[in-house]
């Protein structure tokens, strides 16, 4: 296991539709900033072999500087075999093992769960009062957290309550 993000949604509900170009523009106002930080980013993990009607936002970190992981992929539609719940759920994760890319991929995964609150959920293995509110200190570079770097972008309290529901990523625990 390493470090890891959560993310589900309904990829083909009219809510995800009309809020998809707005996610998209605001990931793409994400990835340059987190570049400006001084994050080198992958921003095409696909190399360009994905045919160019499949809208996705994807990242990933750098491959050259070895601080890459499995890239953050979103997307309306998908070529191919993807597996989604019987009600339309996709559920996926991203494993950044704390590498700096993973401000990107925890930026991107509030901003859409803020636009989207009941349509797109997230869950994380870090913390809301840690990494979200404390962002990397150690080791360089130091960079912002992904709460204050969407309040930087888009306003907005990203000090309000924790956003995880992990009930809505993965579904609800069966005891039995």
């Amino acid at each position: 296991m390493g470090y890891t993000h959560y993310f589900s949604y309904h990829p083909r509900s009219t809510p995800f539709l009309e809020a998809w170009p707005q996610m998209r523009a605001d990931a793409e106002r994400i990835l340059d900033r987190v570049a400006a930080a001084g994050v080198r980013l992958c921003r095409d993990p696909f190399e360009g072999t994905l045919p160019p009607e499949y809208e996705v936002i994807a990242v990933n970190g750098s491959g050259e500087d070895e601080e890459d992981g499995e890239p953050l992929v979103l997307a309306p539609r998908w070529p191919g075999y993807r597996h989604e719940s019987a009600d339309g759920r996709v559920t996926g994760f991203c494993k950044t093992g704390r590498q700096p890319y993973d401000l990107a991929v925890s930026a991107i995964l509030l901003r859409c769960h803020r636009l989207l609150p009941d349509g797109f959920a997230i869950h994380s293995d870090g913390g809301w009062d840690a990494e979200w509110r404390d962002g990397r200190r150690m080791p360089p570079p130091v960079l912002p957290s992904a709460r204050d770097l969407v309040a930087e972008l888009f306003g907005g309290d990203e000090t309000s309550t924790c956003p995880f529901d992990r009930d809505r990523v993965f579904g609800p625990v069966i005891d039995g």
